[in-house]
């Protein structure tokens, strides 16, 4: 018996749950199979990210979807 991957989740402790946590606020671009996404990172949990877009939308991005991102610095 195998026991499954969690390093794609944002789990408390990982490098990923930190980098989330000091960005929570920030503007984001993310890269999907499905496209590009950009918005205002708002919350996130182990699998999935929430952002607000600038037509104020709620976009839910689920991380194992997650080609690449980035933040954009502030000014």
């Amino acid at each position: 018996m195998t026991t499954p991957s969690v390093s794609h989740l944002i789990t408390p402790g990982s490098t990923l749950f930190s980098l989330m946590t000091r960005h929570k606020g920030s503007l984001m671009t993310i890269s999907t199979t499905a496209g590009m996404e950009q918005g205002i990172l708002t919350a996130f949990d182990p699998s999935y990210l929430t952002l607000v877009t600038d037509t104020n939308q709620t976009r839910y991005v689920l991380v194992m979807n997650i080609a690449s991102f980035s933040f954009e610095p502030a000014y």
